[in-house]
């Protein structure tokens, strides 16, 4: 529905709680170059306790909205952060486990398949150019190592999503016959794409 596909209505619609308000001006400084802002968040609630929103809000805040169309109290909130990330392109990804299939990866329009989550992410960052700085290990089932670096400092600012990578890499655990990669290889992405 409008209330959370739209930035605005979201907005209007969302009581901004403390842990919230602290994302949100958090990953404010940080797309704003901010270098001592944290630049990995892992939330952590029961279910229910407000992931799915905080990443829509992340979502939203960096749409492309300029910052005086949100609500007052938004604007009032990152009063005080370099806010030169709100309003102008960041390229954004949303990788969510339980909707990615480890077996068959995705088709994409443009004729990319990718296979593994880090070629999906490129894919999203930055289209078909993105995806060939990764495809190498995409098509190996591995890690892409540095690629990943030169992928999110060619594609900066960029917002990364990631939900129920649990859920996917459960899939991978005891097989190796899989194009998204092993359970393991799950492990060292991971550690690659925070230091990223």
């Amino acid at each position: 529905s409008q209330e959370y596909a739209e930035p605005i209505p979201f907005f209007r619609r969302t009581y901004l709680t403390e842990g919230l308000r602290d994302l949100l001006v958090q990953a404010t400084a940080r797309l704003g170059k901010d270098a001592n802002a944290t630049p990995v968040w892992n939330l952590q609630t029961n279910f229910g306790g407000g992931k799915t929103h905080s990443m829509l809000a992340l979502w939203h805040l960096f749409s492309g909205t300029p910052l005086h169309e949100f609500p007052q109290e938004v604007i009032d909130l990152l009063a005080d952060v370099d806010t030169s990330a709100i309003g102008t392109p960041v390229n954004r990804a949303v990788l969510v486990g339980n909707h990615i299939d480890p077996r068959a990866g995705k088709r994409h329009e443009d004729g990319t398949h990718t296979r593994t989550l880090w070629g999906e992410l490129a894919w999203q960052l930055g289209g078909r150019k993105a995806y060939e700085l990764v495809q190498e290990a995409d098509e190996a089932h591995t890690n892409p190592g540095d690629a990943l670096r030169q992928l999110i400092a060619a594609y900066s600012p960029c917002l990364i999503l990631i939900d129920e990578w649990v859920a996917y890499a459960r899939q991978l655990y005891g097989r190796d016959d899989l194009p998204a990669g092993t359970f393991d290889t799950q492990f060292t992405f991971a550690q690659t794409l925070t230091e990223a």
